[in-house]
């Protein structure tokens, strides 16, 4: 959720669709305003699996992700906006956290003249100008978003929201048909939006981690298509239908903390 801001009383702000929300946690408490209970629920994923349980097998399987879990236990998959999750991911190529935040407040900005308020419009998405973005700092990825606005809107109206709950190989193979977006980037939009749990991105850590440990065959290889999938297959094998949460910790001790 690159655009949320965490404040001196622990209170994280940001938008999700519509929403604005504010979210506090206070023990074992979640405080929030800007939306009702069941859609603060669907957000947070607080009904679709018990993720204490679930990582107690995990630590229980693999001393690895023991040690991520005591580390940042309580760690979540999100459900968040497929078009802001979209077009952050095409924004995120070869760039630092930091970055992606302030191109995507650019994005914004330009489109609806609100950096942190609700993500623009498909049809606010369509006014922006890419030389514009270009001079606010998306370089090479300015290009892209402008096209693929235009290829959205190509598509029948909620078509992302749509990919949802289908297959991961079918949301795979619609999302790369968009320019930018190769197979990493589509699994980090499946994972994060559109509840694919056991997309696993594969980038220089979880490759790193997935060598090391999951797929020891793998050692002396390069980071090839192929072995894109034979690294994603060895997660999902290791960590079952929700691989994707488990690479999320293990990806959060290695290049976040």
């Amino acid at each position: 959720m690159f655009r949320w801001q965490l404040d001196e009383e622990g209170w994280c702000m940001g938008a999700v669709g519509e929403h604005v929300l504010r979210l506090r946690q206070q023990g074992r408490l979640v405080e929030f305003t800007g939306a009702d209970e069941s859609f603060v629920r669907s957000f947070l994923r607080l009904d679709d699996l018990s993720l204490t349980e679930q990582a107690r097998r995990w630590c229980a399987l693999d001393p690895l992700f023991a040690k991520a879990w005591e580390g940042q236990s309580g760690l979540r998959i999100l459900r968040q906006d497929p078009q802001e999750c979209f077009f952050s991911f095409l924004c995120a190529a070869v760039a630092p956290i930091a970055r992606i935040r302030k191109m995507l407040e650019a994005v914004c900005d330009e489109a609806t003249g609100d950096p942190f308020g609700q993500f623009p419009t498909l049809e606010q998405l369509l006014t922006l100008r890419e030389s514009r973005l270009r001079e606010r700092g998306l370089g090479f990825r300015a290009e892209r978003v402008v096209l693929a606005a235009r290829k959205l809107a190509e598509k029948p109206e909620s078509w992302l929201e749509s990919l949802r709950g289908r297959p991961l190989v079918e949301i795979e193979a619609e999302l790369t048909q968009f320019p930018g977006i190769g197979r990493k980037i589509a699994d980090c939009i499946a994972l994060f939006s559109l509840d694919a749990d056991s997309a696993v991105p594969v980038d220089t850590h979880i490759w790193r981690i997935t060598k090391t440990h999951y797929a020891p065959e793998l050692s002396a290889l390069s980071l090839t298509p192929a072995n894109y999938e034979r690294a994603s297959a060895a997660f999902q094998r290791k960590f079952g239908p929700y691989a994707g949460w488990a690479q999320q910790t293990l990806f959060y001790q290695q290049a976040v903390k």
